[in-house]
C-alpha cells in the first residue's frame, strides 16, 4: 500500500485522474506498461478520484489475474469480476449459475445506482453477452414483503417461466423449494436464499439465510 500511495502522489497519475473525472471525454493511452504496472496505476487512479471504473482486458483470464492484483494492490472487496454467463462461450445449454448471480448482482445494483467507488473488471465476451433492459427488469421483478399478500401457486408458476428449478433444498442461485407454508427462493439478485414464511396467503416473516447450516442471516 506505501507504494501505491507514492505513486498516488505523482503528478502523472494526478493528471490522469483529473482526465477521467464523471463527464470529461478524454481519451488518454499509456505505453510501455509491464507486468502488474497497469494494475498499480489504476489503483492509484482510484484513491486519487475514487469513482466507479470499468476495465475490460482481452479475455476470461486476463481479467481474473487484473482483479487479483488489484486486490492485492488495494486490499479492498470494491473490486468486483463481471463474467460470461456461460461455461464455455456462447454455448446458451451451458449456464454457469455462479457467474449468473454475478452478473446480477452488479446488473441490480447498478440499476439500483448502489454502485460507487467501485473497480469492475471484465472481457469482450461478457460485455457482449446481452442483458434484460431496465423497463423488463422492473415488469419482472417480484417484490414481497412482511405483513402482505403471496399466492403459492401463482409464485409457483412465476418461478418456473423463468426457469427457476422446484427442489427439496436450495443450494445455488435458480432454484427454489415449497415446504407447506415455507417457501425457501435463491434469488440471482441477492448472494443469500430467501426463506418466506405464509400464515394462510398472508407472508408472516421473510429473512435470508445460509443454504449450507439453513441458519438465518437477517430478518
Amino acid at each position: 500500500m506505501k507504494l501505491i500511495n507514492l505513486y498516488k502522489s505523482d503528478g502523472l497519475i494526478q493528471s490522469i485522474g483529473e482526465s477521467i473525472k464523471p463527464n470529461s471525454f478524454n481519451s488518454i493511452q499509456l505505453k510501455g506498461l509491464a507486468g502488474s504496472l497497469d494494475a498499480v496505476i489504476l489503483s492509484a487512479v482510484y484513491l486519487t478520484n475514487h469513482q466507479n471504473h470499468l476495465v475490460v482486458m482481452h479475455d476470461k483470464e486476463e481479467a481474473a489475474y487484473f482483479q487479483n492484483d488489484l486486490q492485492s494492490c488495494l486490499g479492498t472487496k470494491a473490486i468486483q469480476l463481471f463474467p460470461s454467463s456461460f461455461k464455455r462461450p456462447y454455448q446458451i445449454e451451458e449456464i454457469e449459475n455462479a457467474n449468473v448471480l454475478m452478473r446480477a448482482e452488479i446488473l441490480n445494483r447498478i440499476n439500483n445506482r448502489a454502485v460507487s467507488g467501485e473497480i469492475i473488471v471484465t472481457y469482450p465476451t461478457a460485455l457482449s453477452e446481452k442483458v434484460i433492459n431496465k423497463q423488463s427488469l422492473v415488469q419482472s421483478t417480484i417484490k414481497i414483503k412482511k405483513g402482505g399478500e403471496l399466492k403459492i401457486k401463482e409464485l409457483r408458476d412465476h418461478l418456473i417461466s423463468f426457469d427457476f428449478e422446484l427442489t427439496d433444498f436450495v443450494y445455488e442461485a435458480g432454484q427454489f423449494s415449497i415446504r407447506g407454508g415455507i417457501l425457501d427462493i435463491y434469488s440471482y439478485a441477492n448472494e443469500l436464499p430467501y426463506r418466506i414464511e405464509l400464515f394462510g396467503n398472508e407472508v408472516d416473516s421473510l429473512r435470508t439465510f445460509d443454504p449450507s447450516t439453513q441458519l438465518s442471516q437477517e430478518v
